[in-house]
């Protein structure tokens, strides 16, 4: 008896007595850990393409739909506001008028356009309405006045421009009183083309978008003569602003994009954080609002990077 088991307590063990499974198993999870590093990596990519067309989503919701009800709102106000001017005998005629106050409101029976036009056509004016270029005439006084507007996006108050024909009306309201232009062109015009703006010796409107829906490679023109006489001239005190001519974007709205989308960033993570303590429900009622709001300051800052007549 005490050969065998000194015998036995000698000789190698096998299965779980020898103990050599461990090794077995840990080499089985050194192997598995590359897998599961892809696992992990393609976990990552596929919620990023699913946030990223989230947002491109939400963006197109954005630009189509709820840009437009911001639209619909700031002409509400500009109109009104305009026409309590207009009964003051206070709207602007000249000097040195405000960006963004109203100057007009242009009406286009053909196409049922009735909208305030604004001072300035950069991208942050045109997302009230159709802006007046600085440093041309107001409607209805001498010389050409040059209004642009937006094809797609807020709106898109001039996305019906192309169907206007020669012969079709166009009526404008200023500080002045009334004037009514007939079409006589409808010209699509490249990018390096500016006679759009100059003056020819004429009477006229002029209105411009960009060429096409989602591009601004070019202008689409309609020209209109005054029909009758003008009112007097007025000083507007101000030269030809050559970056509202509408295929440039505002150059400074790069810093607003970058901040509201590092705040989007971090309200992101801490929704992230707060979904594994709270509950789904408490979650979206916190964070969905905040999110929501931060994405539409996001689009807010990012369209105006954009040419100014989309």
């Amino acid at each position: 008896m005490t050969d065998t088991s000194t015998l036995a307590k000698l000789s190698p063990r096998t299965g779980h007595e020898s103990g050599v499974d461990a090794p077995v198993e840990l080499a089985a999870d050194d192997a598995s850990t590359p897998a599961r590093r892809w696992i992990a990596v393609g976990t990552v990519a596929r919620r990023g393409i699913q946030l990223f067309a989230v947002v491109v989503l939400a963006f197109v919701v954005f630009a189509l739909w709820l840009s437009g009800l911001a639209h619909a709102r700031s002409q509400v106000g500009l109109q009104r506001r305009f026409r309590s001017e207009l009964s003051q005998n206070s709207a602007p005629v000249g000097g040195a008028i405000p960006t963004g106050a109203p100057i007009a409101i242009v009406q286009i029976p053909r196409i049922g356009v009735t909208e305030a036009v604004v001072q300035g056509s950069g991208s942050g004016q045109l997302r009230a309405g159709p802006g007046h270029v600085v440093g041309t005439p107001l409607p209805g006084q001498p010389g050409n006045a040059v209004v642009a507007g937006r094809r797609t996006l807020y709106g898109g108050p001039f996305r019906h421009l192309g169907s206007l024909r020669p012969g079709d009306v166009i009526h404008a309201t200023t500080g002045e009183g009334n004037s009514t232009y007939r079409v006589t062109n409808v010209a699509d015009l490249g990018a390096g083309n500016g006679s759009f703006v100059q003056n020819h010796g004429d009477n006229r409107l002029t209105l411009f978008t960009s060429d096409s829906t989602w591009t601004a490679d070019g202008r689409l023109v309609v020209t209109a003569k005054l029909v009758g006489n003008p009112y007097p001239p007025t000083n507007t005190q101000a030269p030809l602003d050559a970056e509202g001519l509408g295929l440039t974007g505002q150059r400074d709205a790069v810093s607003y994009m970058l901040v509201w989308l590092e705040l989007l960033a971090v309200a992101a993570l801490l929704g992230a954080y707060a979904a594994s303590r709270w509950s789904p429900t408490r979650v979206w009622l916190v964070f969905a609002p905040l999110l929501a709001m931060m994405m539409w300051l996001f689009f807010e800052s990012f369209v105006r990077l954009l040419p100014a007549t989309l």
